[in-house]
């Protein structure tokens, strides 16, 4: 990681509390539920770059963690990426594209299943594809990741692509256009992620990324000269700032207010050399327990029952079936199941597997495998009668 000239340090709070002292800003503190270590923020003033790191939700002592904090994976990367002409040629082609095919008109239910987004894939604009050729986008954005978490250019792939509009939803006067003003918390399905704003600020209000591990962070210095504003957001300060994270990180789209929010996003992945093994199926178990917890407790208020109920009789034997087919769970029961589904429980949860993660998840350099490269097959020409019997539904 290359060492930052000009540095300045702002202390953050939570819950409106100071965490740390100034002095003591790196210096890990042990909270009331969730625990969290002081949010810090580094910026180089020659460069332009913010360095957001988030919090510890663990403490150093747990003898499951192979890691440490911070990782660079804890660490968020906000800083110009684009010249003001190639962002300002990007948004046009963009919305040039968008109003031609209508992509902003409507949520993709295709590409992004789980979470709708306001989009069109990036190899679909020919004029788009060509541009960023032109200006060795997918190069230098590459090599800004593999610069600050310590990755290899040629283990890095790109996953997705897409240029994302977020629009008011009291802007838009005509009904029939189904646009986003905001994007529900998720993780990518890449290690790494980058957001490259292609909009001026002046343009909307509101928007950002979101960091539900920022959430309770309250910029304690001059709120127009930080990127990270309540509650979590991080917002570039100039159309052409990309910000770089690990697609893991619990994030999503701030709402906007006012105007049209159009960013670039990517999910880049990572080579499995780079990788610990299990780390994170371990992670998504976790995190999928808490799903359950917090879908069957929603269900249960949803329909307005005042306790859970035991239905297992399927699964009993049928000699000597009780009541334990169907009956009440003890009080004492039911609030332990009840208490691990709170919000701010399951929360807690979700961040302590996520600071684990962020650990543990990258090998250090020395433990990392060689690269494997794919072999492909001998090309040969392949005649109607070789492919006789291998279509299904061919017809002469």
């Amino acid at each position: 990681l290359k060492t930052m000239n000009s540095i300045q340090s702002t202390a953050f709070c939570l819950n409106n509390q100071p965490l740390a002292p100034q002095s003591l800003l790196h210096r890990h503190c042990r909270l009331a539920p969730p625990a969290a270590s002081a949010i810090s923020i580094d910026y180089d003033d020659e460069s332009k770059h913010h360095t957001i790191t988030i919090p510890s939700f663990l403490s150093d002592d747990e003898s499951d963690i192979s890691g440490t904090y911070p990782s660079l994976l804890h660490k968020i990367h906000v800083l110009p990426f684009l010249e003001s002409e190639e962002s300002a040629r990007m948004l046009k082609i963009a919305r040039a594209y968008a109003e031609a095919s209508s992509s902003w008109d409507q949520q993709d239910s295709t590409r992004h299943v789980s979470y709708q987004t306001v989009d069109f894939a990036v190899e679909e604009s020919v004029d788009m594809s060509q541009y960023l050729q032109d200006i060795n986008f997918q190069e230098r954005i590459f090599g800004l990741l593999s610069e600050e978490y310590d990755v290899d250019v040629e283990d890095l792939s790109e996953l997705d692509f897409f240029c994302a509009s977020y629009e008011a939803s009291g802007d838009d006067d005509q009904t029939d256009r189904e646009t986003m003003d905001r994007l529900d918390f998720h993780r990518d399905g890449s290690l790494l992620s980058f957001t490259v704003l292609l909009s001026q600020p002046e343009d909307f209000e509101g928007g950002g990324t979101i960091f539900d591990a920022l959430r309770d962070a309250a910029d304690e210095s001059d709120q127009q000269s930080t990127v990270l504003k309540a509650p979590g957001s991080i917002q570039p300060l100039k159309a052409g700032y990309a910000t770089l994270h690990s697609g893991k990180i619990l994030h999503g789209g701030h709402v906007v207010t006012k105007g049209q929010r159009i960013v670039l996003v990517g999910f880049v992945d990572v080579d499995l050399r780079n990788m610990r093994e299990g780390a994170l199926g371990s992670a998504a178990k976790e995190w999928g327990r808490n799903d359950v917890r917090e879908f069957w407790n929603q269900r249960r208020l949803t329909q307005q029952k005042a306790s859970w109920n035991i239905s297992n009789m399927r699964y009993l034997p049928k000699k000597g079936r009780s009541c334990l087919g169907k009956c009440s769970l003890p009080a004492s029961l039911l609030e332990s199941i009840e208490n691990r589904s709170k919000p701010e429980i399951i929360r807690e949860r979700r961040l302590r597997s996520e600071d684990r993660l962020l650990r543990d998840i990258m090998l250090p350099r020395a433990e990392r495998g060689e690269k494997i490269e794919e072999e492909l097959g001998e090309w040969r020409e392949v005649s109607l009668e070789d492919m006789d019997g291998l279509m299904i539904g061919w017809e002469e």
